[in-house]
């Protein structure tokens, strides 16, 4: 017996630590942590975030190299014409691209080669040295990144618009969580108003069992009430089975409740509900739609810019394109002789040619594309057409859910609570007529489908109760998913 003591102990520790009490406030702290949904959140808001930095990697600066190694034994078709049989290029620069339509190019590059003539000319380590600073520039259709810079700043202000959604979406993800917790209560009462029901039916079978005894009821009556016992006992187990239901909704959304039970809090759904009224009042008083509460207007402000730069880019889809290549370079040549037959060279001196003697190049050209057609047209068009269908089929919903939201909550939660107010009534009228009914029951005045009739009919009032008081708070909750920091008590998340 002595080990009995302590091993309860522990099974009722252990026990006590795996159960986890759902609340409002331990829900929203739960969504605040690493789950499933907030991963896909913020998974998308990577996506734009990574293609911004991809873009300003591109205007970053590029160091390339390269070698080039050439072997030939092919002959000269004039005698004195040498012949380079085996060749080694190195080349070494770094580019630099501008959002302003520029790119700029340094390197260096050194051609060593080897070789002879037919005329008895030898070639060997012949060296050319050659420094250059290259120049690309758009002179019309980017000029001066008119384009470029319209696809970069869209790309900045997708990443902030993605930002807004991420949050948006948190925001709805942790108002849903409250909904699932909230149908949790609700369901709650109902088991509770099932059950009251459940044992007044097992009352009244027991009591059908001795009036029968007594020659006072039938075998027909004890039936109706054993059949109203199943029937009831199962509208419990329906609410139970239910209940598992959003508990395997939560532990979908949070694994870690997986292995820990799951206990509802306390509470209070009448102060619930007039939190909510306090609310809707507050909101009701608002002339003007507040803003300054929602991240909605600022997802439009940014989808506005977008759709402003993104038809600047497909207006010059068929645009012309007038290129400008500018290369400036600085050339050494070591090639030394003592007989004038062979020839003789190293880098160093290519080096030297190159700071002594003034071997600069000048490289210019331009290139004109011109489009024609009208399939080019006709495509541009269309990319105004999709661009202009897309943004406004988004700004449009997005103002329309932000004004309908606003302008319907006070009145859609007014309604719901009068109509609250007169599903109580309707209760609390029916609670004194089953009162009475039971009365005339037990004097065998009415038979028992009556009063079992207006049992139900009580239960149903109750439940409507239950059903209302939810669709209250999910209403305000709508609110919030929208205008997401509205200063309210019943605005968990920003507390």
């Amino acid at each position: 017996m002595k080990y009995i003591w302590p091993l309860l102990a522990i099974i009722t520790t252990t026990v006590h630590a795996q159960t986890f009490t759902l609340s409002e406030k331990s829900l929203i702290e739960l969504s605040k942590k690493q789950n499933p949904t907030l991963d896909e959140i913020q998974a998308t808001f990577l996506n734009s975030k990574a293609a911004a930095m991809e873009l300003e990697d591109k205007f970053g600066y590029d160091l390339y190299a390269g070698y080039n190694k050439i072997e030939t034994k092919e002959k000269a078709t004039i005698p004195f014409q040498p012949i380079f049989k085996n060749v080694n290029q190195y080349k070494v620069g770094v580019k630099k691209y501008s959002k302003y339509g520029l790119v700029l190019d340094a390197n260096a590059a050194v051609d060593q080669r080897s070789g002879a003539s037919a005329s008895g000319s030898d070639y060997k380590n012949i060296h050319t040295t050659i420094y250059e600073v290259g120049l690309q520039m758009d002179l019309w259709k980017d000029l001066w990144g008119k384009i470029t810079r319209k696809q970069f700043d869209n790309i900045q202000h997708l990443k902030k618009k993605d930002e807004l959604q991420a949050q948006i979406s948190t925001n709805v993800f942790q108002n849903n969580i409250r909904r699932i917790y909230w149908s949790l209560v609700a369901n709650a009462e109902k088991i509770r108003i099932y059950k009251n029901l459940y044992a007044t039916s097992e009352r009244q079978l027991k009591d059908a069992k001795r009036r029968k005894a007594n020659s006072v009821s039938d075998t027909a009556e004890v039936a109706r009430f054993e059949s109203l016992v199943h029937q009831r006992k199962g509208q419990v187990l329906l609410q139970e089975y239910e209940r598992e239901n959003l508990f395997k909704t939560l532990r979908e959304m949070f694994p870690e409740l997986n292995s820990k039970n799951l206990l509802l809090s306390k509470y209070n759904i009448d102060k619930t509900v007039y939190e909510v009224l306090t609310c809707s009042m507050k909101i009701g008083q608002a002339k003007e739609i507040p803003f300054e509460y929602t991240l909605y207007d600022d997802v439009i402000d940014y989808l506005r810019e977008i759709q402003t730069n993104q038809n600047k880019v497909d207006q010059s889809y068929d645009d012309i394109d007038l290129k400008l290549d500018l290369k400036l370079a600085q050339i050494g040549v070591s090639s030394n002789t003592n007989d004038s037959t062979n020839y003789y060279g190293d880098y160093n001196d290519s080096i030297n040619d190159l700071r002594n003697n003034d071997r600069s190049s000048v490289k210019a050209g331009l290139l004109l594309t011109i489009p024609f057609g009208e399939s080019r047209k006709d495509t541009t068009a269309v990319k105004e057409k999709i661009t202009e269908s897309q943004f406004k089929a988004n700004i449009d919903k997005l103002s329309a859910q932000t004004k309908a939201t606003h302008t319907q909550v006070q009145e859609s939660v007014k309604l719901l609570s009068q109509l609250i107010q007169a599903q109580k009534e309707n209760s609390k009228s029916l609670a004194v007529r089953v009162k009475e009914m039971k009365k005339k029951y037990n004097q065998a005045r009415i038979p028992e489908y009556a009063l079992i009739q207006d049992e139900d009919s009580l239960l149903q009032s109750d439940i409507n109760v239950v059903n209302t008081q939810l669709q209250v708070v999910n209403t305000i909750l709508d609110y919030f998913s929208v205008f997401n920091t509205y200063p309210c008590s019943f605005n968990r998340t920003i507390q």
